[in-house]
């Protein structure tokens, strides 16, 4: 096993799991050395290609990555068949001891225990190859809940010794490698991902990119993009280079039959839709139909986010336009059976609405969003937030967590429309906070509006010296004292699930 492990990328694999003594590394690749092995060392030793950690490193990464999926002890709280479907991946970085992993969080039945047994599985990289993870995340994702489907089947009765079960950790480890060998992108250390822009001619794509990048001025005799017009910006600690694909006609068949070049590696797609052009609803579902056969036999499932653009306000209320949206969803909800489409009406007119279907796209973009948002519902729970929005510095909301108490205080109808006005008003709120702190000096970062019979709680935070910020609603104003009790603990517990945003 050391032999295959030292020919591969991989520096070491830890699977861990949480019993009576709490979080315990149950399975190691390598095996750990004696602290007396490690300080005898020199530091070209420990650099070698074999992971080079004693079992008290071990146990400290079962601890940090088990407390991620369990927090206080809370979520078992929650039923049993609601552990079970539990499954969350993460980027997780050990700068201590130079590494980065790939994480694995599921809960695995025994017949020893009532509930479920908490276990997190790390796949441990060198932090400075750690975009083989990003590059590689999707095939790693579907080879590791493969390997776990099957292998959680022999930790039913009892948890086997270590060298009954290696042989499948080693097969698994070849799967790795053979990903390794044929790579969807080149290794190197900058993060890359790629998001396409794509819809007929004058649906709006090149304006939202525009609003996006608050270059206003250029809207003005905006002309048609000629093929694909290439970008990249820094974000998500990551190079994302921007496609915009040109929607003339022309353009449309060598899109589709170059898909290695234009659709090949894709991460998300804007699919944009102009609700007042009735006149080519049909030709644009048929262009959206075959990029999807293309995104299929690339095997991608490239996530999609629908624009419905040009809604502005003084004609979303007509009857034309309520029918052609509802139209066009009809349409888009039959070509994503197994899921809701993700649908935004945008205008240029309303810059949050672009924002609020960009943050949302962007979002999906963090390996790590689902666990922080498993997080923020611990946090909801503890504190009795009805909801919580976390925000980057340019109000983007990046996770959310919201409950029933949440529609009940503001009186709407569906979580829908609770997630719609809180997502438009968030960046809103972040501007005003940055301008009133500018203006006024404050030892608190933090600022309370109320709202009818609701209390929004808007507080900074620090993220590795950078400025995030996080959006609670509440009923009742004491419940501040509770907040700011637990923030701390939170933070300390998802600080590195948050840097993957921003560093």
């Amino acid at each position: 096993m050391d032999k295959l492990i030292e020919s591969s990328i991989i520096k070491g694999m830890v699977f861990s799991a949480f019993d009576k003594l709490g979080p315990q590394p149950v399975y190691m690749f390598p095996q750990p050395f004696e602290v007396e092995e490690l300080e005898s060392m020199s530091q070209e030793e420990k650099e070698r290609d074999l992971l080079a950690i004693s079992l008290r490193d071990y146990t400290q990464i079962a601890i940090k990555n088990i407390s991620l999926l369990i927090g206080d002890g809370a979520v078992y709280n929650k039923e049993v068949e609601v552990l079970k479907n539990y499954q969350y991946f993460g980027i997780i970085p050990f700068p201590d001891l130079k590494l980065t992993s790939l994480t694995f969080f599921h809960f695995f039945e025994t017949e020893t225990t009532e509930i479920p047994a908490a276990s997190a599985f790390c796949i441990l990289i060198d932090e400075k190859k750690r975009s083989f993870l990003y590059n590689n995340i999707n095939r790693l994702k579907n080879i590791i809940i493969d390997f776990f489907s099957n292998f959680d089947k022999k930790l039913t009765k009892q948890i086997p010794q270590q060298k009954k079960v290696e042989s499948d950790f080693r097969n698994l480890v070849k799967k790795i490698i053979t990903i390794e060998k044929t790579p969807s992108t080149p290794i190197s250390s900058q993060r890359k991902m790629k998001i396409l822009f794509a819809g007929l001619d004058n649906s709006g794509k090149t304006s939202f990119l525009l609003s996006i990048d608050r270059k206003f001025s250029k809207l003005i005799g905006l002309s048609p993009t000629r093929g694909a017009d290439v970008s990249s910006i820094e974000a998500l600690g990551a190079t994302i280079f921007i496609w915009d694909l040109g929607g003339q006609k022309i353009y449309h068949e060598r899109y589709l039959n170059k898909a290695q070049i234009y659709l090949f590696e894709a991460d998300l797609l804007f699919y944009f839709i102009d609700i007042r052009d009735k006149k080519r609803f049909e030709e644009s579902i048929e262009y959206l139909k075959k990029m999807k056969l293309a995104l299929a036999d690339l095997e991608q499932n490239t996530p999609i986010i629908y624009i419905l653009s040009k809604g502005d306000s003084d004609i979303l209320e007509s009857e034309e336009i309520k029918a052609n949206i509802k139209n066009i969803t009809s349409e888009l909800i039959k070509l994503t059976p197994e899921r809701a489409p993700e649908i935004f009406i945008t205008s240029l007119f309303q810059i949050f609405s672009i924002l609020r279907a960009f943050s949302s796209g962007i979002a999906k973009l963090s390996p790590n969003r689902d666990l922080v948002e498993h997080n923020l519902g611990e946090f909801s729970l503890a504190t009795d937030a009805s909801l919580i929005l976390l925000l980057s510095s340019d109000g983007l909301v990046l996770a959310e967590s919201f409950n029933s108490k949440a529609l009940q205080i503001t009186e709407m109808q569906n979580s829908e429309e609770l997630l719609n006005v809180f997502e438009v008003v968030a960046p809103q709120f972040t501007m005003l906070f940055k301008i009133f702190s500018n203006f006024k000096a404050t030892e608190k970062d933090e600022a309370t509006f109320r709202v009818s019979d609701s209390i929004i709680l808007f507080k900074k935070i620090l993220v590795l010296n950078y400025d995030m910020y996080i959006l609670f609603l509440l009923d009742d104003e004491s419940k501040k004292e509770s907040i700011n009790q637990h923030v701390k603990e939170f933070l300390d517990r998802t600080q590195d699930l948050l840097i993957r945003y921003i560093s």
